[in-house]
């Protein structure tokens, strides 16, 4: 189980041939609003809060899938969080970097069919066009989706049902990193929202959020630093 050979490029693989297809998706949705209905805004949007979960159960099957994985094949837990966290914080970018390249590839089908690439909802970037700054957003938000993932995951594997007590703190993780980069998460209220908008631009929402990937490994690692092996995983 040598890193990062294994850990690192299946699940690099694995993000690159889901993007392809789901970008495929998104694209005949796309076009289908085009010629069928009224396309006024980016579907691209829309379609990225799928990805989140994905990165979410990234997180979880990091855990519960390759934590009894590697200490069978001789690891330690320690040497096994440390690739673990190595491996996410790659992962991170790299989804965040196909995330970016989707709002280009949706500019270039906007831009032949003639129609507005309209953004719907506040981000750290005023046009999808803005590489960097969306490749900065999308990494935030990841990070903090990841380290629920990891946490909530090693939460359930080593406690069951107990794990429901974790998926509290797992929403709290997920919330920094949204409110990281300005977007506000809660459930309406009346006239109230129960959330946080501290974004004061990209340096602060990438402070941020590595903090919260930072917490997010510390929580999961007092979880399964000493947590016995499950019979079948």
């Amino acid at each position: 189980m040598r890193f990062p050979t294994r850990l690192l490029a299946a699940n690099l693989w694995v993000a690159f041939f889901v993007w392809l297809a789901y970008l495929a998706i998104v694209i005949v949705i796309t076009l289908a609003i085009h010629f069928f209905g009224n396309l006024t805004q980016s579907v691209w949007e829309q379609a990225t809060q799928l990805p989140r979960w994905m990165v979410l159960f990234v997180g979880v099957a990091m855990v519960r899938q390759f934590l009894p994985l590697f200490i069978a094949n001789g690891q330690t837990r320690r040497q096994f969080g440390f690739q673990a966290a190595i491996t996410t914080a790659l992962y991170t970018p790299f989804a965040a970097l196909l995330m970016s390249a989707g709002y280009l590839v949706e500019r270039l089908l906007y831009t032949i069919i003639g129609r507005p690439q309209t953004l719907e909802r506040a981000h750290l970037f005023a046009d999808p066009t803005q590489a960097p700054l969306v490749f900065v957003e999308y990494t935030v938000e990841f990070m903090a989706w990841i380290a629920a993932g990891m946490f909530v995951g090693a939460g359930f594997y080593r406690w069951q049902a107990g794990g429901l007590l974790t998926i509290p703190v797992g929403v709290g993780l997920v919330v920094l990193g949204l409110s990281a980069v300005g977007n506000r998460f809660g459930v309406p209220l009346s006239a109230f929202s129960i959330g946080f908008e501290l974004s004061a631009g990209p340096l602060v929402a990438l402070v941020m959020g590595l903090g919260t990937f930072a917490l997010g490994l510390l929580l999961t690692w007092s979880v399964i630093r000493d947590t016995p092996l499950r019979n079948g995983g």
